[in-house]
This record gives structure tokens, C-alpha cells and sequence, in this order.
């Protein structure tokens, strides 16, 4: 048979049911209190321990409750400590270790050590633990209705804060939907940019082998063109044999070509300085190709790469108002390049001007310099100044056609695969928030993000929850990490309590921890911090994801317990 929960009906039989629970909860403390003061037993003994307080039939003796001793009954409660756990004295401060029960009708009856027993201090409310001569007033129904009114304003704000739990748990679960429905959004992009990756790779390799065979007849026609110039007549053969034994220095693994990756060892050839050669640079001395054999080294990357060689070994020195002019045709015996043996190769004009202009008597025009991205003269120690680059080749309309289909290519390839990492990130960091653990009903989800910050006269904490907690000097300094989210920590339940691990070191002691003491609020906030141990925080934090009933039952067992 099933009940309509709706209607007049309804309501008239719950309120029914609801009146006579209330009854016979009302009975039951009735019996209760009853049996509490009718079960007789020692003064100082509770009720749940009056059972263990019996004499025996036989000879009237008792068993301490440690079993180790059997006493009269009589000597109970006889101001001498007879047991040694101290069982005989619940009533009297004989022994040390005893204990006095409270029994505080109207109030919460509590255990006190019984050395507190006729002390002269009223230390139940009821006054029990002292004799008529005190005169211990009885302040248990005071006590008592001020309790019922705090325990009835924290059932209230329990009720409030757990609706506006309710609104969290709600936020939480569709931020988690959100995250679900974006990975897979996330997912089906992966799988088309790697597709759009594979067409701009074939895109890519056909336009480098045009750009490759395009390349290979301009530079052709560059040396037939150049083999008909004055200037590739009057070639020296030292430029020649210098190029060669470079090529043999850089051809490491001796295979006749010299390589990209065999260039990316020479930090000479850091073009801008900042230690390390790149793919792109060690290109550009190769003119853009993967390798080159001695030819096209000779009269492609040797002309780049000579001036940095003789820049970096220090051929040139700052010129001084009484040096002489070398004359033409000598350079000094220490200027050789890397793995060549001294020579006196012809200096070109370019370099005879340069030097005869810092006496003030040379004023002359000269051929074009075969080395037109050499720099002036650099001082021994002096910084480097930039190498400038060298004009582009001027290629012939088609050459030109498809070196620029080329790039276009190669830049559409790295943004295709600058995309998927930017998605293949994104997708680790909503897995890292997915993997976190925010509650039963994703109640702390909304927290994850928000950061809440406490004052006192030192320092400003700061508490950014499953992140990190830190402190800041509040007269300006740097912030130190107390520690990051690492789990929940909560006693009998799980989601009051958490701990953030790893913080900074503390100076000759461990890294610094925060303990999170979680309790229910309306508004999220720290309410205080501590200290108790050396580089061991406590921050006591309040919010509504708190205010659950789960929660509220283990506190009040941990509580009783």
C-alpha cells in the first residue's frame, strides 16, 4: 500500500506521527532520569558504570575494575586508594588517576579527575563534586537553556548554510559537466588538427622538393654566372684552400657533406648571441638546404661563415692614432682562422680602408667587398656587436614563386602543430582538475580558484583551496609557500580537514605544512592561523560546503568520543 505524500491527508498524519515521537521521546527521558536516580550506587559512579559497582552475594567483597585486587565493598569511597587504577575512590580524591562523574541534571553530565573532589572549586554544575560546606550553587538549568539556545542558532545556521551547500553541490556537478563536454570538444579538435597536420606535411614536403630542385638550378646558374666575373677570376686560391680545411674541420662524421647538425656545435656561428645555434641558424650558413657538399660549401656557407670565424678569433683589433698601416698584401701571423695554418692571404680593399681611415689619410674607392656583413674592428674583451645579415639573394620571379610557397608551407605546418600542443595542454590540466577531490557531491569544486586572505600584526596568509596556502609580510616582502594541496586528512570524516604539503624550508628546519581545520558558515573565510609547532601551520577555515548533516554526525560522535 502506498501513501499519496501530498494533500490535507498527508500532512494531518505526519504532524500525527511527528506528536507522538515527541511523546515518547519524552518518556524515555523520563525513564531515563528515573532510572538514573533510583539505580543505587557509589557516590561519583555514572549510571552506564553503576552495574560494575555491585558487592558480591556471597561475601560482600568487589574486584577493582582492573581485576587486580579484591577489596571489601565497604571501602569504597573510604578516602584510601585501595585499587591501583584508582576504581575504589570515584567519590574522593584519594587516588590520582580516579575519576568523578558529574551527573549535572539539566545539563550535560561530564567526567572530572575526582583529585578535583572537595578542592574548595565547584567544578560541576550541580555542585556534586563538593560537600554542603562550600555551598556550590547549582547552575546546571542555567547552563543547560543556554546551551539549547546555541545548539538551536547552530541548527539554524547549519539549515542555511546547507542551502546554500545545496547551490554549491549544484555549481559543482555542472562545472564538472563543463569540463566532460570541453575534453571531448577538446578531443574531436585533436583528431582533426591531426589530420590538417598529416595534409600540411605532404603540403609542406612537396613544396621544399620544388624549392629544393628550384634552388639547386638558380644556385647553378649563380656559379656559371660567377665563373664569368673578374672578381671569380681573381679568386685566391688561399680562400679556396681556408674553405677546404674548414669543410674537413666541420664534416665530423667525414661523409662529404657538411650538415646542419654538424654546424649547431660551433657557438661561433650564434648569430644572436645568445649561446646556443639553432636548426635556423646553422640553415642560414648553408643557405637554407640541409647540407652541402665542398662546392657548394666553398661558394655558399664559407663567405658567411669566414667573418664570424675571424670576428670570434680576434683578427681584428681596435686601431690607435700612432699604429701603422700593414702593408697591402700582410696581415699579421696570429690572425688564422679555426684548424688553418698561418698564411698571408690578400686582405680585400674594404679592409685596408677600414684600417688606413684611422690615421685620417685614406680617402680611396675600392672594389665591392666580397664580405659585406663583416664587422668593424672589436676590441679584445669588448662586447661583440650584432653581425649584421647579409641582403637576401635576389631569385628570379619562379625561384622566388616557390621559395615563398615553401615558407608559407613550413608556416602552416608549425601552426598546425603549435595548436595541438596548446590543446594537448589543455586537456592535461581539465584531467588534473577532474582528478581532484572535491567532495562527495562536487560541493568544494567552487573554492578550487578562489583564493581568501587573514591578517594579524606580522603577516597576511593566504588560503587558495587545492592550490597552495603562503604569507606575506604585511611591510612588503616576498611570499613564502607554506605549502600545496596534496589530500584530505579529516578525522571519522573525511571532508573536514586538509593538508597542504612540500612548502618552502625553513632556515636548518623541515619544509613548511598547513593543516586546513574546515567548519560550517554561511561565507567562505579564514578566521584564524597559527603556529604551534616550528614550520607547522593551522588555518581555521569556515564555509558552506561544510554544512552537510554527514559532517555534523561525525563531529558530534568525535566530540562525545
Amino acid at each position: 500500500m502506498k501513501w499519496k505524500q501530498s494533500g490535507p491527508n498527508y500532512t494531518n498524519m505526519h504532524r500525527a506521527i511527528s506528536q507522538q515521537l515527541a511523546i515518547l521521546a519524552a518518556i524515555l527521558a523520563l525513564v531515563v532520569r528515573c532510572a538514573a536516580t533510583d539505580v543505587p550506587r557509589p557516590r561519583g559512579v555514572s549510571l552506564i558504570k553503576a552495574a560494575l559497582y555491585q558487592p558480591r552475594a556471597a561475601d560482600n567483597s568487589w574486584v577493582c575494575l582492573d581485576g587486580s585486587k579484591t577489596i571489601p565493598f565497604v571501602q569504597i569511597n573510604d578516602d584510601y586508594c585501595d585499587c591501583p587504577d584508582g576504581s575504589d575512590e570515584p567519590g574522593t580524591s584519594a587516588c590520582a588517576q580516579g575519576q568523578f562523574h558529574c551527573q549535572n541534571k539539566g545539563h550535560e553530565s561530564v567526567d572530572i579527575p575526582s583529585s578535583r573532589v572537595q578542592d574548595g572549586v565547584c567544578d560541576c554544575c550541580d555542585g556534586s563534586d563538593e560537600s554542603e560546606v562550600v555551598r556550590c550553587a547549582n547552575t546546571c538549568a542555567a547552563l543547560g537553556a543556554a546551551a539549547a539556545i546555541q545548539r538551536k542558532n547552530q541548527a539554524e545556521l547549519h539549515r542555511q548554510g546547507a542551502e546554500k551547500r545545496l547551490e554549491m553541490i549544484a555549481r559543482g556537478r555542472q562545472l564538472r559537466a563543463d569540463r566532460e563536454t570541453r575534453r571531448q570538444e577538446l578531443e574531436r579538435r585533436i583528431k582533426d588538427q591531426e589530420a590538417l597536420k598529416s595534409e600540411k606535411q605532404q603540403i609542406k614536403t612537396n613544396a621544399e622538393a620544388l624549392e629544393s630542385d628550384a634552388l639547386e638550378v638558380f644556385k647553378e646558374q649563380q656559379r656559371e654566372l660567377d665563373a664569368d666575373t673578374v672578381q671569380a677570376e681573381e679568386e685566391p686560391q688561399q680562400m679556396r684552400q681556408e674553405a677546404s680545411l674548414s669543410f674537413a674541420v666541420y664534416d665530423i662524421n667525414k661523409d662529404g657533406f657538411v650538415e646542419v647538425t654538424e654546424l649547431m656545435v660551433d657557438v661561433n656561428l650564434d648569430r644572436d648571441r645568445n649561446g646556443v645555434v639553432t636548426v635556423e641558424e646553422a640553415k642560414y650558413f648553408l643557405d637554407e638546404r640541409e647540407r652541402v657538399d665542398l662546392d657548394a660549401f666553398v661558394t655558399l656557407a664559407w663567405p658567411r661563415i669566414k667573418p664570424l670565424k675571424m670576428l670570434a678569433e680576434g683578427l681584428f683589433q681596435p686601431p690607435h692614432a700612432d699604429a701603422q698601416v700593414p702593408p697591402v698584401g700582410e696581415v699579421p701571423v696570429e690572425a688564422t682562422t679555426e684548424g688553418i695554418q698561418p698564411s698571408h692571404p690578400q686582405p680585400t680593399e674594404e679592409q685596408v680602408d677600414m684600417e688606413a681611415s684611422t690615421d685620417g689619410d685614406a680617402d680611396e674607392e675600392g672594389d665591392e667587398d666580397q664580405y659585406e656583413d663583416e664587422e668593424g674592428d672589436v676590441g679584445v674583451g669588448e662586447a661583440l656587436p650584432e653581425v649584421e645579415a647579409p641582403a637576401p639573394p635576389v631569385y628570379d620571379p619562379e625561384t622566388q614563386r616557390l621559395v615563398e610557397q615553401a615558407n608559407e608551407a613550413r608556416n602552416a605546418l608549425e601552426e598546425v602543430e603549435r595548436n595541438i600542443r596548446e590543446i594537448e595542454q589543455e586537456v592535461k590540466e581539465i584531467d588534473e582538475q577532474s582528478a581532484k577531490d572535491y567532495g562527495p557531491h562536487e560541493e568544494w569544486a567552487v573554492l578550487d580558484g578562489e583564493c581568501y586572505n587573514f591578517e594579524d600584526r606580522e603577516y597576511v596568509y593566504t588560503l587558495c583551496p587545492f592550490d597552495r596556502a603562503s604569507q606575506k609580510p604585511r611591510n612588503g616582502g616576498a611570499e613564502t609557500t607554506l605549502g600545496r594541496w596534496e589530500q584530505w586528512i579529516g578525522e571519522g570524516y573525511k571532508y573536514s580537514k586538509q593538508k597542504y604539503g612540500n612548502g618552502a624550508a625553513c632556515w636548518n628546519g623541515p619544509q613548511r605544512s598547513a593543516t586546513i581545520i574546515i567548519s560550517c558558515a554561511l561565507e567562505p573565510r579564514i578566521t584564524s592561523v597559527g603556529e604551534p609547532n616550528r614550520c607547522e601551520y593551522y588555518f581555521e577555515f569556515e564555509t558552506p560546503a561544510a554544512c552537510d548533516s554527514e559532517a555534523q554526525q561525525a563531529e558530534s560522535v568525535h566530540d562525545e568520543l
